[in-house]
């Protein structure tokens, strides 16, 4: 006899061999026995589920000359054998993707008027892939699928059945097939092995099931191309390798890589996979459904009932999700989603493999909104560490002249720093603050505030804090940018020549040139003008303060040159503050008066 491939071999010719859909069976069989039976039925499922071998099987139930009783066909008489051997004249199956024109649909009304070639026979048309069919020729079946002659049955099969139209469904009897579990697969598989006298290694069949995905025609293909490369063995190695599949521990490794930025261990493990013959398009797929599972075992207690896998794969999702972040994992289905579309659209896989991986361990070479949330994820744990490390004694008595935000920033030896990998030279440490302490004025008196401690912002200073000209000094340049967004630039024009005076006080005298008495004029009769300036700057220092606006004599002469103790530091910090409102990082600088070091 002609060889026949398993699913073939071992199709069901009994609706109690069908496997995982005993919903549908057993409705079947009852119909069947009390002769209930509809006149149009629509099977819908995956591929490889038994749809159309339950139709079969109900056209041989339907037409079995010596039914056993039950619901179940004979498998003996002349109809059964006629319809096993695809020779009977009262079973007829289409396939609507090349019977899908309304001339197709002309024939088969054409036929449903022919009687059937035994007296008491039914027949019945099974039309397989029914979404195929055209809009004209679904409509042209309705009214043929809904008033059909009593000894005629159609059964439509379909693996989408939302593009069948809203009319056909409505008229058919709908049975949903399910993806077979994975214990049934085994099982199943497990019986045709015992059968074809296969030597089967532990752990192999379940690896087959799994990669069936719920399919038993899958399934059964896949343990015979493993059979036929083993020699009449099945052992994970040889699925492995026919499939281009990697071993399960090469997921873990992924994982820690991940958590670690590890990005030379990631590169490596794609060199690997490569050098092994792993279909690293596959490999990218199965990692996305790895990430999903540590993805459940973050959320779901229950994970044994959420997920249809062995207890060995499950336990790896959970030892992953015990040290891996939730938006991490999001973010590696993200990733990995990408980069599986980027390969399906024909790109050189080894290189956009690296490139996912890349974008996994670094996040910082990417710039879409979940790397940057990675990002900021890190940035919070660090800060956190920063903030237990914090030495306990900063409140104690030896420290009172020390500033108070100094001495809370530990050493950059004492910041927590991340394990360098072998192919790393960039720092992985925090972002280290250095206090710049600006020059102390001359007039000053030796028991007043440090420089230092005059850049803090407010809430690291007292609010009994001796306002003094070089604390004004040291806060003009975020006074400035502050009034510009406060303002607006068209005021701002008549602030931005003004410069810090002198200090009466709690009131700030600021010095517009003598020459630019127009914007003295307009500053002075604009109440809202100094309400601003005064707010602002006593939110930066710290203490309530007011400000008074006066004409620089002395400047009348030199107009363009800035006063003798004016530096030309302090002119550039006043441009530099210009620009701060479009720049967070230098307006965060200047006011925390500190360094920022990137990694990059």
């Amino acid at each position: 006899m002609e060889y026949q491939a398993l699913y073939r071999k071992y199709r069901p010719q009994l609706f109690d061999e069908v496997v995982g859909q005993s919903h549908v069976t057993n409705t079947l069989v009852r119909e069947i026995a009390e002769g209930k039976v509809a006149h149009a039925y629509l099977f819908a499922g995956p591929r490889g589920t038994g749809k159309t071998t339950s139709a079969r099987l109900l056209a041989k139930a339907l037409n079995c000359q010596n039914p056993p009783g039950g619901g179940e066909p004979c498998n003996a008489c002349n109809s059964c054998l006629a319809i096993i051997n695809g020779s009977s004249f009262d079973v007829t199956e289409l396939d609507a993707a090349s019977h899908n024109s309304v001339d197709d649909i002309r024939d088969i009304r054409v036929s449903v008027t022919t009687v059937a070639s035994v007296g008491g026979a039914k027949r019945v048309f099974i039309l397989d892939e029914a979404h195929m069919l055209s809009k004209a020729a679904a409509n042209a079946l309705l009214k043929t699928l809904e008033e059909p002659p009593e000894h005629v049955h159609f059964v439509l099969a379909t693996t989408e059945p939302y593009k069948l139209l809203d009319t056909i469904r409505s008229r058919s009897q709908r049975f949903d097939f399910h993806p077979v579990s994975v214990e049934e697969l085994v099982g199943h598989l497990t019986h045709v092995a015992e059968l074809e006298s296969y030597e089967v290694a532990d752990g192999a069949l379940q690896l087959v099931a799994r990669h069936a995905a719920g399919s038993v025609r899958d399934s059964l293909s896949l343990l015979e191309q493993v059979a036929a490369l083993g020699n009449g063995s099945v052992d994970p190695a040889a699925i492995n390798r026919a499939l281009g599949l990697a071993d399960r521990d090469v997921f873990a490794r992924l994982a820690t890589a991940v958590g670690e930025h590890d990005a030379k261990a990631a590169l490596e493990l794609v060199a690997k996979l490569a050098a092994d013959g792993v279909d690293l398009r596959r490999f990218l797929s199965e990692s996305i459904g790895f990430f999903r599972g540590v993805f459940l075992a973050h959320y779901a207690p229950n994970l044994d009932e959420v997920a249809d896998e062995p207890a060995d794969i499950l336990e790896d999702w959970r030892a992953v999700a015990a040290s891996l972040p939730v938006a991490d994992v999001i973010r590696a289905m993200d990733v990995l989603s990408d980069g599986l579309l980027r390969l399906r659209e024909g790109r050189e896989e080894r290189l956009m493999t690296e490139i996912t991986l890349l974008k996994l361990t670094r996040p910082e070479v990417a710039v879409d909104l979940p790397s940057m949330q990675a990002r900021l994820d890190t940035l919070e744990r660090r800060v956190s560490a920063v903030a237990r490390m914090a030495p306990a004694a900063a409140d104690s008595p030896a420290q009172t002249g020390q500033s108070a935000t100094a001495s809370s920033v530990p050493a950059p030896s004492a910041l927590p720093t991340a394990p360098m990998d072998a192919g790393r030279t960039e720092p992985t440490a925090p972002p280290t603050l250095k206090l710049v302490a600006a020059p102390a004025d001359s007039n000053q008196d030796a028991a007043s505030e440090t420089p230092a401690a005059s850049n803090l912002p407010p809430t690291a200073r007292s609010d009994a804090a001796v306002i003094d000209l070089a604390a004004f000094k040291s806060i003009w340049p975020a006074l400035s940018a502050q009034v510009k967004d406060e303002l607006g630039n068209r005021r701002h024009a008549l602030f931005r020549e003004a410069r810090p005076g002198r200090v009466d006080g709690s009131v700030l005298v600021i010095h517009v040139p003598g020459h630019l008495g127009f914007h003295l004029e307009q500053m002075i009769s604009d109440p809202q003008f100094a309400a601003a300036v005064s707010a602002s700057a006593t939110s930066l220092l710290g203490g309530t303060v007011t400000t008074r606006f006066e004409a620089d004599n002395a400047d009348q002469t030199t107009p363009a040159s800035p006063a003798p103790e004016e530096s030309d530091e302090v002119i550039d910090k006043d441009r530099m503050a210009e620009a701060a409102p479009s720049d967070p990082v230098a307006l965060v600088e200047d006011l925390l008066g500190g360094e920022v070091i990137d990694e990059s």
